[in-house]
């Protein structure tokens, strides 16, 4: 066969769908599915089952292919949807990409908002196709992980997002047009942004100067195989967070003070954009380290920490989209 035409490195895109049945497969339609990636990639992984042989000669040693898994990586936007909390049109276009990343969605109609807590089981499972300069990539019964979850100033929310499952071989498929989100977030400036931290238990919230809060899930994602079955599954979650703030008044606010009494902590930070909508990221943990810092030739704390849950479990972190009064 001739060799075909040159293509577009660029030329790409992703469907995912949760599947409503975890044991039944779902098709992603590539007109109601579409997610928005930013610089995708995507690539396969084996366990390597190795045949060392002994012989007279040097030279590399023959294996097998086990436990064959895909994935896909890429950055997400996060934004709210149109009316969260209310029976329809609640569900944030970035949920599908959080759902099977170990969250699930708690509306409240009255309060106006829809919150991601984290959970520890029944967590989504997705398919995904992932069209890429003719190739297609379909990874089956997928779970996320996320890192780099981050309200950033000079920044839109978003998220780095790793997607992996099972998959069987890659077959050549022309880029579908697909069907995308037309929202273009808000950038977080210092008149659409406030950041606070709470001491607990009991605090009074501290309003601090921020330049981001960011988390990783730290999600251990494995790929499980038995006699006639496969799947993928979150297997551990270990969270941490960072944050940035120009230095406070230590009466106010010492980090190595809390950090050295084991203090828990909240710090939440929220991003308002036009309608009173705004996004959420918030943490509940312990500090871990305290550094220093230049932020923009000022004076700053760069402070990490773990995300720690209460004694119920599944609120040392959430993300939260509303509507403020």
């Amino acid at each position: 066969m001739a060799q075909p035409s040159l293509v577009s490195f660029k030329q790409r895109g992703l469907a995912l769908a949760l599947r409503s049945v975890p044991g039944t497969p779902v098709v992603p339609s590539p007109s109601t599915n579409g997610i928005l990636l930013f610089n995708g990639r995507s690539g396969t992984e084996f366990d390597t089952v190795e045949r060392p042989l002994d012989r007279p000669f040097f030279g590399g040693q023959p294996f097998g292919v086990g436990a064959k898994r895909a994935f896909i990586e890429g950055e997400i936007e996060l934004y709210p949807p149109a009316t969260p909390g209310a029976a329809s049109t609640s569900d944030a276009a970035c949920g599908v990409m959080l759902l099977p990343a170990g969250f699930t969605a708690v509306k409240d109609a009255g309060a106006k908002t829809t919150r991601y807590n984290p959970v520890s089981s029944g967590i989504a499972i997705a398919d995904a196709k992932w069209w890429h300069g003719g190739d297609l990539l379909s990874v089956a019964g997928a779970r996320n992980n996320l890192t780099g979850l981050s309200i950033a100033i000079g920044d839109r929310f978003k998220a780095n997002v790793r997607v992996q499952g099972d998959y069987t071989t890659i077959t050549e498929d022309a880029l579908p047009n697909i069907t995308l989100p037309d929202t273009v977030p808000v950038v977080a400036r210092a008149d659409n942004t406030t950041t606070k931290i709470t001491a607990l238990p009991g605090g009074t919230p501290l309003v601090v100067w921020a330049k981001s809060l960011s988390v990783d899930l730290g999600n251990t994602i494995a790929s499980k195989e038995y006699t006639s079955h496969k799947e993928t599954r979150v297997t551990d979650r270990v969270p941490t967070w960072s944050l940035r703030i120009a230095k406070t008044a230590l009466g106010d606010f010492n980090p190595w003070t809390m950090r050295d009494a084991g203090t828990l902590l909240t710090v939440a930070l929220r991003l308002t954009q036009a309608g009173n909508l705004y996004s959420e990221l918030g943490i509940r943990g312990q500090i871990e380290n305290i550094t220093q810092t230049d932020i923009d030739g000022d004076y700053g704390y760069e402070i990490t920490g773990r995300c720690i849950p209460s004694s119920t479990g599944g609120d040392e972190l959430y993300v939260e989209f509303g509507e403020a009064a």
